[in-house]
């Protein structure tokens, strides 16, 4: 769903100008394709089987990526303000996705199809060293993900989020987040009461 409050696009423009400074054709092109974009919390934003077609920028809010392994859920990505998210697979190669992506709060975001994007990079040379650099983070914050997971016991992966992203623990449920550290819930509490304080354990 679109939203209409012309909110500013600040956030979006100092994570691209930091990657290389956009010339201002770039710039101005960008700022004429983006669209403003809303999700309410739990709007299923992609489902299994659809085709990725936009990529967000999060202005405000929150959203997860996850897919079912055996019949459960895992959840691979969490992203939050300053995040940029697709269904990685499904949008360059635009093919059927294997994920769900969800809003785990109300959303706004900015969004282009994956032909603007495309025209974009053919039109704009320089903006590929933008994607390069942001398919760079994201696949290194991937692989450091799944080492992670592999090396890890229940407790390590704890400390971990409480250290890195303790936030998560005020915004995202429990269960949410103990798919997001693949553990069953009764080593994601085992986890949590070990590391945190009683009092502070987060949203249930």
């Amino acid at each position: 769903m679109l939203f209409y409050k012309p909110y500013l696009m600040q956030r979006l423009f100092l994570k691209l100008h930091g990657i290389a400074q956009m010339s201002g054709g770039l710039d101005k092109h960008l700022r004429a394709i983006l669209k403003p974009y809303s999700f309410k919390k739990g709007e299923i934003i992609l489902k299994e089987g659809q085709i990725c077609k936009y990529i967000f920028f999060i202005e405000s809010g929150l959203v997860r990526v996850f897919h079912f392994r055996e019949g459960k859920e895992v959840t691979s990505w969490i992203l939050k303000e300053g995040d940029i998210f697709i269904s990685v697979f499904s949008f360059f190669e635009q093919q059927a996705s294997y994920e769900y992506i969800e809003a785990l709060e109300d959303c706004k975001c900015w969004g282009i199809e994956y032909e603007q994007l495309k025209d974009t990079i053919e039109r704009y040379r320089e903006f590929s060293t933008h994607q390069t650099s942001i398919l760079q983070e994201y696949y290194e914050r991937s692989e450091e993900r799944r080492s992670r997971l592999a090396r890890q016991s229940p407790e390590e992966r704890y400390a971990w989020l409480l250290k890195e992203e303790a936030e998560f623990l005020l915004r995202v449920p429990m269960k949410i987040l103990a798919t997001y550290l693949e553990l069953p819930d009764r080593s994601f509490k085992r986890g949590r009461k070990k590391n945190t304080p009683s009092g502070k354990r987060g949203r249930t």
